[in-house]
């Protein structure tokens, strides 16, 4: 087979229309970041394997790139952006107890044909390092709701949960690692007949199976956080509850009650979430178009412990939910063709440098044939062409022109 022309699966290319409205929108969420005070950082596009083994997930660890480098060791494509920014906070930023970041960069991962994600996908995201906490909380899923509405996105839920009610409810109900990931999987999908089945195999008493099989269906408003204290069991749960209602009832103050609702049947099965998580959903993606959640055991891997939290938005999706809702911008530059023959290069050269020091957008050709200006003349993007031509101008096109 002759793959010179073919692409890996689950990568593409950006033509120019759409590779502008991808900047577009970066560009965007850097003036949206910028403007509430978080700094931009870059990390690796790889880096040593041990620095995403545990804690990123099961499925991200098994599917991530792998390779040598010439010592042997194992290196990685970063599957995840949190984990080497928590790193790289850690070992370069350690004296700065507060630190507000964001990045726009890729992740990548094996292709296994699953539509879930692509083998290279680009995250924006931020970071809030340094603080715990439910105020930390609420900028954070506050700045995520901002982020969507900036970029002209509507009808969307920033669904709400707390990986410690789910933790509080297995603590001492015996049930192991394993066995309590595919919980978090199941519940997480909503699928309640094979959790019932999975619930009925495990040696568990009848209490806690009836508040597990309960998760699913927990999501809404403050009727929702009233079932749960209902379900509560010790110190851990009602701790979670107390975060959230605390973080809902800020969010509420600060006119987004609309964009929000609770879901503590939401468990994401990354690994290194402590608290609070939550994701932005759209009817127009079949999957989460942002995810967030706090990390305060992250830093401390890599030397320096201090509470966090962030959350990632996924540019493809948000740009196909833009395109669904009608709201995805093209911009089009108009470009003005200068040409010019040999002898008078310097004129078309300073008169094409003059139309750009205005802000025009200009092309500059030297002697094109007539095929060359007929193709420019189909270019919707040309609006004139001039020749450059015994030391004045002339204009051979213009769009509209009869």
């Amino acid at each position: 087979m002759n793959l010179l022309k073919e692409l890996p699966r689950g990568v593409q290319d950006y033509l120019p229309e759409e590779c502008g409205v991808k900047r577009g929108i970066e560009q965007e969420l850097r003036k949206i970041f910028l403007s509430n005070g978080y700094r931009e950082v870059a990390t690796p596009a790889f880096e040593y394997y041990n620095v995403f083994s545990g804690g990123i997930g099961s499925y991200k660890e098994q599917h991530m790139i792998k390779f040598f480098d010439r010592d042997g060791r194992i290196l990685a494509l970063r599957p995840d952006i949190t984990v080497p920014i928590a790193r790289m906070a850690a070992t370069s930023m350690p004296e700065e107890n507060t630190l507000r970041l964001f990045y726009i960069q890729n992740a990548y991962q094996l292709f296994d044909g699953n539509i879930r994600q692509k083998s290279e996908h680009t995250q924006a995201g931020v970071e809030f390092f340094g603080r715990g906490g439910s105020g930390a909380d609420s900028e954070i899923i506050a700045l995520a709701i901002k982020t969507l509405l900036s970029l002209g996105l509507r009808d969307f839920k920033v669904d709400i949960g707390q990986a410690g009610f789910f933790k509080g409810l297995i603590a001492d109900s015996g049930i192991g690692e394993e066995r309590a990931e595919e919980l978090k999987n199941l519940i997480d999908f909503k699928n309640t007949v094979e959790l019932e089945y999975a619930l009925s195999q495990m040696d568990i008493d009848a209490e806690t199976k009836k508040k597990l099989m309960a998760l699913p269906e927990l999501f809404g408003g403050r009727e929702a956080l009233a079932f749960a204290e209902e379900l509560a069991a010790g110190e851990l749960c009602e701790k979670a509850l107390e975060n959230l209602r605390e973080i809902y009832e800020m969010l509420c103050d600060m006119g987004y009650e609309n964009y929000i609702s609770i879901d503590l049947g939401m468990l994401h099965d990354i690994e290194y979430y402590s608290g609070v998580i939550f994701r932005g959903l759209i009817s127009e993606v079949g999957f989460p178009v942002l995810s967030g959640g706090r990390y305060d055991g992250l830093a401390g891997k890599f030397g320096k412990d201090r509470p966090a939290i962030g959350f990632a938005l996924d540019l493809k999706r948000a740009m196909t939910a833009l395109d669904r809702q009608g709201g995805l911008k093209t911009e089009q530059r108009e470009v003005i063709v200068v040409t010019a023959e040999k002898k008078a290069a310097g004129d078309g050269a300073r008169y094409a440098e003059e139309l750009r020091s205005r802000g025009k957008t200009a092309v500059f050709e030297i002697e094109p044939d007539g095929a060359v200006i007929e193709e420019y003349k189909q270019d919707r993007c040309v609006s004139q062409i001039v020749k450059i031509c015994g030391g004045g101008t002339k204009i051979l096109y213009e769009r509209g022109a009869i």
